[in-house]
Formats: C-alpha cells, sequence, structure tokens
C-alpha cells in the first residue's frame, strides 16, 4: 500500500481521483472527467467490480481505508463526495491506517482440504495448515515430477505462474466465511517476483480484505522459505453452485 502524504491538499486529492478513473477505466488520459460526475446512472455506470477495483486503487494511492458500509451511500454519490471523503479521512488519520486485523484463527480438521471443490488433478493445495477469522494459509508441495512440467519448460522445469495464481484462488475460496465458500474466479491481479523450480513448497496465503455484494476480494501472497514470489489480490464472485 502506498504511504498516504500527510502534505496532501484538498486540492490534490480530486484531480489524483479522476486520473484514477481515466487509468482503471482506460478512458484515456485526456477523457474528462466532471468533478460531480456520478458513479451510478451516469454516462459513466460502474457495475460492483468496478467500484470494488476503485476501492482499491484509492486505498492503495492514498493510504485510507474505506469500509464497505461506505460504497453506494452518500460517499459515492459522484467524483468531489469522493474525494471529500479521502480528505477528510487524511485528515482524521494523518497517515494510512489500515486496520489490521488480529491473527486469531481457528484449529483446522485434519481433512479440512477435502472441503475444497477441486480435485486432481486440478487440486494445487496439498495441505491446508490455518484457516479462520477471514484468512487461510496452505502449502502446494511439488516434487517435479508433475506432468505439466514435461513442457514448462523441458530441461529447464518451471512452476508456471498461472498455476500459482490459481493455487492462490482455491486457498481464497477457504479464507472466506464458512457460509459464503464457494465461488468462480471474477478478478486476478497477481504480480510474480520471481520464478520457483521444483522440488518446493510454496506457501500459500489469503486474507479477506472487503466484500461488496456478491464479489469477494482477498490479499493474497505465495512464499517459498523467506522469499515473497507472487502477491497481489484475488476476486471472487459467490454462486449456488460452490465452483471456483
Amino acid at each position: 500500500m502506498s504511504p498516504a502524504v500527510t502534505t496532501t491538499t484538498p486540492a490534490d486529492v480530486l484531480p489524483r481521483i479522476q486520473n484514477i478513473l481515466r487509468r482503471d477505466l482506460k478512458l484515456g488520459a485526456d477523457a474528462p472527467i466532471p468533478a460531480d460526475m456520478p458513479f451510478f446512472g451516469g454516462n459513466v455506470d460502474l457495475d460492483s467490480l468496478d467500484i470494488l477495483l476503485l476501492v482499491t486503487s484509492i486505498e492503495k494511492e492514498f493510504g485510507v481505508k474505506i469500509p464497505s458500509s461506505e460504497v453506494g451511500k452518500e460517499v459515492f454519490q459522484n467524483v468531489t463526495t469522493l474525494a471529500q471523503y479521502v480528505q477528510k479521512s487524511l485528515a482524521a488519520n494523518g497517515q494510512a491506517n489500515c486496520n489490521v486485523a488480529s491473527p486469531a484463527t481457528t484449529s483446522v480438521p485434519p481433512d479440512y482440504s477435502e472441503r475444497l471443490p477441486h480435485r486432481d488433478p486440478f487440486r494445487f493445495i496439498s495441505r491446508v495448515t490455518r484457516v479462520g477469522d477471514g484468512e487461510a494459509e496452505g502449502v502446494w508441495a511439488l516434487n517435479g515430477s508433475e506432468p505439466f512440467f514435461a513442457g514448462h519448460f523441458p530441461g529447464n522445469p518451471l512452476v508456471p505462474g498461472v498455476l500459482i495464481a490459481e493455487a492462490l484462488a482455491q486457498i481464497s475460496g477457504l479464507a472466506a466465511p464458512a457460509s459464503d465458500r464457494g465461488g468462480m474466479l471474477a478478478h486476478v491481479d497477481v504480480r510474480f517476483a520471481q520464478p520457483v523450480a521444483p522440488p518446493a513448497e510454496i506457501v500459500l496465503r489469503s486474507k479477506l480484505a472487503r466484500t461488496m455484494g456478491s464479489l469477494q476480494q482477498f490479499e493474497v501472497s505465495a512464499r517459498v522459505g523467506d522469499v515473497v514470489v507472487a502477491s497481489g489480490s484475488i476476486t471472487l464472485h459467490r454462486t449456488d453452485a460452490g465452483r471456483g
């Protein structure tokens, strides 16, 4: 998360939010974003995923926390009301307030991984080590004999990044509250820091960041030892079918 800039002024906030909208909505650098542009029902009518990604970008840019309860209320009437909320939060907090939750967890039954809807050969969690309080952790153990290494790549086996992202999506399904588990992948924003070669044990971590309607966004990371090999966010769309 980008650190909050304590010298940010009200005049700075509005144009920075307008630039975020141009970037995230792919409108172009010169696209007009009126200060009174509504987020719902106007020329740019945002859906739930658009708003979720916008909230994430705002939080990263300014180092503020926007509770899910504020989305859809007066804060998101238009661009100006959002800018006013951000400036008020900066003034009140002085710096980013990430509201880090306590790491309380519940014990994990030995067969917890069996609650995943996935099965071999498309299960990329070897064991689940922790679940509770909107968080989950698991391990994907690879020994190099997995069939995909034959093509990725011959003589230089590397774990495919897309499979690491899928593993993070699977562990995110367990991080969701029990009543909401199961969903389809809606959005992936995962950055890969370095390749992983077998044999390796990849520690997968996921934490529920926010819920917006049927969408759940998770902060995720993958580590090998002390090295973060991938990190970012995963968004799932809850479904009754319970598929991921």
